[in-house]
């Protein structure tokens, strides 16, 4: 793969990560940051460090000149989204402003979103493939996505990464730390469905996908997930958890509608990708299971 100069939008744990393997492969990085303090921690991974917002379209003209493809990583803050109010707005401008930017400045734009824009995936004997469509249309978090993936197919090598749970990260909350953020921002509330599988994945396994997708240059969408077995649902991980943990169960609310059978990562697999890292909550059920019984 030749070398390339490339705009990473969202300096989080994915994208330090992505920017570091990618300069460690002879790559000249370019990311972004909302917030001036944290430039000079940043300045490590990266050649240059701009800050801005994804909807101010001028700093991403200027971000993106003389790159060879924009990598879009940013995530709406959850600690920000209890509300559909409040995901109404966050979701709208953190997701569809910035892809619809990116694509609008580059012809080779990847995008990493989510398994939400499936909702509960319909019932169904087959699994959810990425010709199954969309749903969940009136939820912002599942809505705007859907948008930002649209936006971002508008470039002609578009890629769209959707992507489950993401887990592992240095510094990432814990399961039971996100329970806990739950009983103390949400009042003991999740917005997402109990009887939906737990898909997740280790964000290192997210940094090898958008490798392979520039490496390979793909084009399209792309599920990205273990693709040997189903995981426990939500409510099995969570009671599991609780339940360990010595802290109330939680009241799902079923507002972010997530798929209710598999997820086929075919597709990505065809191309020669693998998932590395064994979901983590296998274990915590199952252990959890045998002191019931």
């Amino acid at each position: 793969m030749p070398y390339m100069r490339i705009l990473i939008i969202g300096l989080g744990n994915i994208g330090r990560t992505l920017a570091e393997r990618l300069r460690g492969s002879g790559h000249q990085v370019i990311g972004t940051t909302t917030t001036q303090a944290k430039v000079g921690g940043l300045r490590d991974y990266v050649d240059r460090v701009d800050v801005l917002y994804g909807h101010e379209q001028d700093k991403i003209i200027e971000a993106a000149a003389g790159c060879d493809a924009i990598v879009v990583t940013v995530a709406p803050d959850a600690k920000k989204s209890a509300t559909v109010e409040e995901r109404e707005e966050s979701y709208r401008q953190v997701l569809v402003n910035t892809c619809s930017n990116a694509a609008a400045v580059s012809d080779r734009v990847i995008f990493a979103s989510s398994f939400s824009v499936y909702g509960d995936g319909k019932q169904a004997d087959d699994a959810i493939s990425e010709e199954t469509p969309t749903s969940n249309h009136e939820e912002p978090s599942s809505r705007y996505y859907q948008l930002a993936e649209k936006a971002t197919l508008t470039a002609r090598h578009g890629c769209v990464l959707r992507l489950p749970d993401m887990y592992g990260a240095p510094g990432d909350m814990s399961y039971p730390d996100r329970v806990r953020m739950c009983h103390e921002y949400m009042g003991g509330k999740a917005i997402f469905s109990a009887s939906a599988p737990l898909y997740c994945i280790h964000y290192l396994d997210v940094v090898r996908s958008i490798e392979h997708v520039i490496s390979q240059d793909l084009r399209g969408i792309y599920n990205v997930c273990s693709n040997e077995r189903i995981p426990y649902t939500n409510e099995q991980v969570f009671n599991a958890i609780c339940d360990d943990e010595g802290m109330p169960r939680l009241e799902f609310l079923d507002h972010v509608k997530m798929p209710q059978r598999r997820i086929s990562a075919d597709k990505l697999y065809a191309t020669g990708y693998r998932t590395e890292y064994e979901d983590p909550n296998t274990q915590v059920v199952e252990r959890w299971a045998s002191h019931k019984q």
